[in-house]
């Protein structure tokens, strides 16, 4: 009877040690694979004609466009921008990451420009009304050769229709916005 009894606890243990697994396998697979936060991006596949404005001061800006090539990468992980243009006469390449980190609770954007060797990384929240995502990090500001604090906002106007915003934070606490790319799906 005792050896039954034994067996019997054994087998139980077993089964409870293999139900716990399978569920904590299904929690890591869940913070693993793209969820519905993952879709508002769905709206950024495609490609877009970019027009952009950099302030310059006094109210003055410099004008410029480019081209963007948005697509799913990594399994529907992350949406991938690329811009290609000239800028001060020299060919110039930027890619982003867009995502959500399912473990962080977070939106996260990463930064990559052809003529720096650094990268910018940032994490942030979506508005109630999924409209904007706003993302904060660092990112060396080239003009004074230091890192400074960065703020995304990517408002989704409609359809066709995004803008990125790019505002650093100086040592003072001012905002200045540093790019505005007002994004037009191509036709």
């Amino acid at each position: 009877m005792k050896q039954t009894a034994k067996l019997l606890l054994l087998m139980l243990s077993i089964f409870t040690l293999d139900n716990s697994f399978g569920q904590q396998s299904q929690q890591d697979s869940d913070l693993n694979t793209p969820g519905q936060e993952h879709k508002v991006f769905d709206i950024m596949q495609g490609s877009w004609d970019v027009s952009l404005k950099i302030p310059i001061g006094n109210d003055k800006y410099i004008d410029g466009k480019t081209f963007c090539k948005a697509e799913w990468v990594m399994d529907g992980r992350f949406m991938r921008l690329e811009y290609n243009s000239t800028f001060q006469g020299k060919p110039l390449t930027v890619v982003r990451y867009l995502g959500f980190d399912c473990y962080k609770n977070k939106y996260t954007e990463t930064h990559f420009e052809s003529t720096h060797t650094d990268m910018m990384s940032s994490e942030g929240t979506i508005s109630p009304d999924g409209k904007t995502i706003t993302c904060w990090g660092n990112h060396v500001d080239v003009a004074v050769n230091k890192s400074v604090k960065v703020r995304t906002v990517t408002t989704f106007v409609d359809n066709d229709t995004f803008i990125l915003e790019m505002i650093y934070t100086d040592t003072d606490g001012k905002d200045v916005k540093t790019v505005t790319l007002t994004h037009k799906r191509k036709q």
